[in-house]
């Protein structure tokens, strides 16, 4: 089951760094990502926001499918563009990935010279210590989250623990 958590940062370039440290993590296996927003509000107030949204790509990949196989049944070459474009709107609409409004949401809770990294994804429980481990240097503050009370409390008492340290 896929959660969502948003951890805000007190630099404005942590998000970044702890999205690099995620996908690490997740080349080794730690945890599946799949989606991730990096939202920076600069010390001058502006707001940016960078979203890679791996859902939006595989609905562009399975309408791309679609038309290669109706091409190849049909022997018409126009299906692969039109089922390439279908498959690109319905990702679009459908918005599977990190909701536009939530981000839009949270834009608006962060303050100047900090940053906030959304991610969508799945980890095994037993496998939850070790990315906390790794993350632990990064000073991260859980605003919002969709994981079981207990375990953002867990989550947030590990991370004041570190700061403490």
């Amino acid at each position: 089951m896929s959660h969502l958590i948003a951890l805000v940062f007190d630099d404005q370039f942590k998000g970044e760094e702890a999205r690099a440290s995620l996908h690490r993590m997740a080349g080794d296996g730690l945890l599946e990502i799949k989606d991730t927003v990096i939202i920076v509000r600069k010390p001058d107030g502006k707001t940016l926001v960078s979203q890679e949204d791996k859902v939006r790509k595989e609905g562009q990949r399975a309408g791309h499918i679609v038309g290669l196989v109706a091409a190849a049944v049909t022997g018409t070459l126009p299906f692969i563009m039109a089922a390439t474009l279908a498959g690109r709107l319905v990702s679009r609409l459908l918005d599977h990935g990190i909701t536009s409004k939530f981000v839009k949401g949270l834009k608006q809770e962060i303050k100047p010279g900090t940053s906030a990294l959304i991610v969508l994804g799945s980890s095994d429980p037993e496998r939850r210590q070790e990315i906390e481990q790794r993350l632990q240097g990064l000073g991260a503050k859980i605003l919002r989250s969709d994981l079981p009370p207990e375990v953002q409390q867990e989550i947030e008492d590990e991370i004041e623990r570190h700061k403490a340290a």
